[in-house]
């Protein structure tokens, strides 16, 4: 579909009044300067971060900005700086002389001081998370810990599993598990709070979280989060497009009717899950009626950028989108659509390769 059509069928479906006619511009009054070039990511893993990875892979590598990245290690993967700690010079490779990094976006678990030493200055922080159970299940589903699936012997190992998870849990080191408050591991929760659960003590880590971060996508409400980060990093709508990535199939261990079972054992998690997802609704309802404008026409155009990338490969000329309330005209390449469909491990190796070559080229 044309854009120009799209646009028309989005005024119409809204019943509102836009001031567009095409060919003329119309007035730009929600285009914002770029607020923060610098910017980190804590990468939880299940949690939808490979789609959101892409926005801030795309975003400095089309700036040549520099990238925080792991040292070259066999038993790692490539987007993976540590399962098991923050950022320290056994696990990254340093910056050049007399320059900071600009983005972090692989895995590592969050530290706020080992953080501002890597990416120091005016840096937003975004975090992301997803419903506990439904990414329970999901990393099950992915990673198939051992000590479930192969120390519970038993019909319904993960049942089993829920019924007593400290029984499993006992004895694992807090890094190694997978599934015990993972994503509170990941943001650097207390550790005591792990054994011994305190609510007064959680809800005072997250309001220091609150401070420290400037923004957590919710994963369930992707597109409202993403419209969101867009408008308080002043990013433009080009920035921001993506395409989903890592969607697994369906999968099944236990039906949601055991859900409370988790949710009485990963109680820092729905802390922290229920705390952001507030935050969003709270942020979105401050925005106003232009920001569910905004939302149904970045959805639209989104669909119609994935089409252009997935099922019109064949077409050679750009794909135009001109200007809008919320954003100057742009084109989306084909070389566009070759990033915003790479895979994380490719892109990360891409990365790599040229500031290896930077650097080699600086000496």
């Amino acid at each position: 579909m044309e854009y120009e059509q799209m646009m028309a069928n989005f005024t119409e479906h809204q019943n509102v009044s836009v001031n567009v006619q095409i060919g003329e511009a119309p007035v730009n009054q929600s285009i914002r300067n770029i607020r923060y070039k610098q910017v980190a990511f804590l990468k939880i893993h299940k949690a939808g971060s490979s789609t959101a990875q892409n926005i801030f892979l795309r975003y400095g590598y089309s700036r040549n900005l520099l990238f925080v990245l792991s040292k070259v290690r066999k038993e790692q993967y490539d987007n993976v700086i540590s399962l098991s700690s923050s950022l320290n010079e056994n696990n990254t490779i340093a910056p050049p002389i007399n320059k900071t990094f600009d983005v972090l976006c692989n895995h590592v678990l969050y530290n706020r001081e080992a953080f501002q030493k890597y990416i120091p200055g005016n840096t937003a922080y975004i975090g992301i998370v997803r419903e506990p159970f439904e990414m329970f299940l999901s990393t099950l589903n992915y990673f198939r810990p051992e000590y479930i699936f192969k120390t519970i012997k038993a019909i319904t190992p993960v049942l089993n599993y829920l019924v007593d998870p400290w029984k499993y849990e006992k004895g694992l080191p807090l890094t190694y598990s997978l599934t015990n408050n993972r994503m509170a591991l990941e943001f650097d929760f207390p550790k005591h709070l792990f054994k011994t659960y305190s609510k007064e003590e959680s809800e005072a880590y997250l309001s220091k979280l609150d401070q420290e971060f400037h923004f957590v996508i919710i994963m369930e409400y992707f597109a409202e989060s993403v419209v969101m980060m867009r408008r308080i990093l002043g990013w433009s709508i080009k920035d921001v497009l993506y395409v989903k990535k890592n969607s697994a199939k369906k999968y099944s261990f236990v039906d949601n009717t055991y859900r409370y079972l988790y949710q009485r054992f990963a109680k820092l998690d729905y802390d922290l899950y229920n705390f952001y997802y507030i935050k969003l609704w709270e942020k979105i309802k401050l925005e106003g009626i232009d920001f569910q404008l905004e939302l149904s026409f970045f959805q639209n155009l989104r669909k119609a950028v994935e089409d252009y990338c997935i099922k019109h490969k064949q077409t050679v000329l750009p794909y135009h989108v001109p200007d809008s309330k919320w954003s100057t005209a742009f084109n989306v390449t084909r070389k566009d659509c070759d990033l915003l469909l790479l895979n994380e491990m490719k892109f990360v190796s891409l990365i790599r390769q040229r500031q290896q070559t930077n650097t080699t080229n600086q000496k």
